[in-house]
């Protein structure tokens, strides 16, 4: 244990386990972060031939229109490696954007949400950490107190007093686990995730391995969320158990406990301890529920097709096709035209010559209708009577 972190080992159990992992954890997670980027580590080894591989398959693409990739995504993929190589080489920049705000953040805005029940004048609630020890001295104490009074021989619920000592003693460890518990294993995997999280970061740049960085992501989020709601319960704990602590204080220092004030408080610690557990489950499930925008896909949406008055949900979208794509379908729509303009001259010189074939086979038509009435019989001997 360092120096600073020892000097906090005798100031309560609530106090000395807060503080101490506290301390630690911030050491804990900055060495991490240095060993992992510092000197000739074997993650920079690594990380230099990821980026390498990185901008190759890049360049591959836009050189050969591969894909979805195109000139305008160069911006995008340059801040992407640039906002990757600042995270994994400086703890500043990292401490601010990714430690401070999964350890830090939570506490400060719990502090604001709690803000009215502190300043309401609630002497437990108003400073937490000194409200959490007093609670949990007090409900040992009145423990310690009740089992003096049911004797050694008492077992089990024999007796209120024991049945009290058995509830106080019961509460005063759940006290502890669900607050200073729950908010200790919080902070130290926050401060492992943090520690490993430049390998976690740089598997961002792959697509094949960015699920990797998604779930660091989901897990930091869990864990920093789930440090928000039990600050949050433990302040409101303080609020409501307040009064039945003071009670229990004045009973035991002016020796009259009263077995259904201590079961009453035990019970009360015990319902928030099911609501905590239930918070935890709840940020889980929220933080699972994270997902970052894949700006690499459906780029460049054209808008909707169909029926006009169509909504975009109804008619729906279509990305816009690659270089080599828009090539074929520039010769197809070339092909299409020249073929068009073909029919259309065709068109044009059958339409021209189409009346002088329907004169010429006018004539022939009448001109063998002539030969056919001069070569009836009837029609001759009609003509020669008439002469």
């Amino acid at each position: 244990m360092s120096t600073p972190c020892a000097t906090l080992v005798d100031d309560g159990i609530v106090r000395g386990v807060l503080a101490t992992v506290q301390c630690q954890t911030r050491a804990y997670a900055e060495g991490g972060y240095v060993a992992l980027t510092t000197g000739s580590s074997v993650f920079q080894s690594a990380l230099t031939a990821l980026l390498t591989i990185y901008i190759a398959l890049v360049g591959y693409r836009l050189l050969f229109a591969q894909g979805d990739a195109r000139i305008s995504d160069a911006p995008l993929i340059a801040l992407k490696i640039g906002i990757i190589l600042a995270l994994v080489t400086s703890w500043a920049t990292f401490q601010t954007m990714v430690f401070d705000l999964a350890d830090r953040a939570p506490i400060e805005i719990a502090a604001i949400v709690s803000a009215p029940l502190q300043e309401s004048g609630s002497g437990l609630a108003a400073r937490p950490v000194d409200g959490l020890q007093a609670a949990y001295d007090e409900f040992s104490n009145t423990g310690a107190a009740y089992g003096r009074i049911a004797g050694p021989d008492a077992k089990g619920y024999s007796s209120p007093q024991a049945a009290a000592a058995e509830t106080t003693a019961a509460a005063s460890g759940v006290l502890f686990f669900m607050t200073a518990g729950v908010i200790s294993a919080s902070t130290l995997a926050i401060g492992v995730l943090t520690a490993l999280g430049p390998i976690f970061i740089a598997f961002a740049l792959m697509a094949v391995t960015r699920g990797l960085f998604m779930g660091w992501v989901r897990a930091l989020a869990a864990v920093a969320l789930v440090q928000l709601v039990a600050w949050l319960l433990v302040v409101l704990m303080l609020s409501v158990i307040d009064p039945w602590v003071a009670t229990l204080n004045a009973q035991r220092l002016g020796q009259r406990l009263d077995p259904q004030t201590a079961m009453s408080a035990g019970a009360l610690v015990f319902v928030f301890a099911f609501g905590q557990l239930a918070l935890i489950i709840g940020a889980v499930v929220v933080a699972m529920g994270f997902r970052l925008p894949d700006l690499s896909a459906r780029r460049d949406l054209r808008g909707p097709i169909g029926a006009p008055g169509q909504t975009p949900a109804a008619a729906g979208v279509i990305a816009t096709p690659s270089r080599a794509e828009r090539l074929a379908f520039d010769l197809q729509r070339d092909h299409a035209q020249a073929a068009a303009r073909s029919r259309v001259a065709e068109a044009a010189v059958a339409a021209g010559a189409a009346p002088s074939r329907q004169i010429s086979v006018r004539l022939d038509a009448a001109r063998r209708l002539g030969e056919t009435y001069r070569r009836n019989p009837a029609t001759s001997r009609r003509s020669g009577a008439a002469r």
